[in-house]
């Protein structure tokens, strides 16, 4: 999948800069530099754009003086242009503001900085540069999103990121719910990954847990996914995810417990560093696989990485102040 934000990065050179930016008085928000900028808009609840107009938007969720924040904006500066050139308008929120409190809230925004694409919900994790923000762009846009120049271009792939994107969005939401309620970074949705776990549903064992070889599911790089299993009938993403998770039973109020079998399933779902996800049902989908980059549940690292819930978001009152109950994401 990286290779398609490459491409897009390279074609963007070959576009002219568009013309029309915005109608919004830009003084309608209060905002500052560096969050602002002559394309960046500063936005608030009073020129927030609409549902049927978020496609085109990607919005820097920030907060008053933070360090974090403050990078981040120095780096949209060098991204805000190529972006406009894909059809894509950047703006800027002060979740600080007390008039934009309850704005910030509906978008589930708790933690800063936070960039965000409005109609998927898509979150940027990656390093401050403008090579890789550029990648996430491509990656993250829709289907006819960009601009008409750009999508008759016969040198890049069609924006299929997966065969069946409804299950997609569902496991992934799955999974960021819980990490929402740990307060640790959403993941992203994986080809590499997607396809091991696709190939492993079509030949797993269907009455036992039982994880695929090592070399079954490796990274173009080289690297080893980390994998989740599920086996049982008519399975569907919300159920699985919640399965997994509810090994949490096992833990000290979802901290590691050291010598503790059965928890390996909920530590993957909640492991700091681990970014990307992919997931496949299997044989009439009476199995589920999901792969993860970078792998969890290294020796010796789990009471750092395994991320509790956080105060108030415990149980089913941590995934609705999240967006869901997780057990009902694609329940037929």
């Amino acid at each position: 999948m990286r290779h398609l934000g490459s491409c897009l990065f390279w074609l963007l050179w070959h576009l002219d800069l568009a013309k029309d930016f915005h109608s919004s008085p830009r003084e309608s928000c209060a905002a500052h530099p560096p969050y602002i900028g002559d394309l960046i808009l500063p936005l608030c609840a009073g020129n927030f754009p609409e549902k049927s107009a978020a496609s085109s938007w990607v919005v820097h969720f920030y907060a008053g003086n933070c360090r974090r924040c403050r990078e981040l904006a120095v780096a949209l500066q060098d991204v805000s242009a190529p972006a406009l050139k894909l059809g894509i308008k950047v703006g800027a929120v002060d979740c600080h503001d007390t008039s934009n409190a309850q704005l910030c809230r509906s978008y589930k925004v708790w933690k800063f900085p936070v960039l965000m694409f409005l109609s998927s919900g898509s979150r940027y994790t990656g390093p401050l540069a403008t090579a890789e923000i550029m990648t996430w762009l491509g990656e993250a846009s829709e289907p006819g999103l960009l601009a008409p120049a750009l999508q008759k271009m016969s040198v890049c792939p069609a924006f299929h990121l997966y065969e069946e994107p409804q299950l997609a969005r569902e496991f992934l939401t799955a999974h960021n719910i819980y990490r929402c309620a740990a307060g640790i970074d959403m993941l992203e949705w994986d080809m590499a990954a997607f396809q091991t776990a696709r190939s492993y549903a079509q030949k797993a064992p269907t009455d036992r847990l039982a994880h695929s070889k090592a070399r079954e599911r490796q990274s173009k790089q080289g690297a080893t996914f980390g994998e989740n299993v599920a086996v049982g009938f008519g399975l569907w993403p919300g159920q699985v995810v919640a399965r997994w998770y509810d090994e949490i039973r096992n833990t000290q109020g979802g901290k590691f417990r050291p010598n503790r079998a059965g928890l390996g399933h909920y530590t993957q779902l909640v492991w700091r560093k681990t970014r990307r996800v992919g997931c496949s049902f299997g044989q009439d989908r009476r199995v589920a696989i999901c792969h993860y980059d970078p792998a969890g549940n290294e020796r010796g690292k789990h009471l750092s990485q395994v991320a509790p819930p956080l105060p108030g978001f415990f149980g089913r009152e941590g995934q609705e102040r999240c967006g869901a109950i997780v057990e009902e994401i694609g329940a037929p």
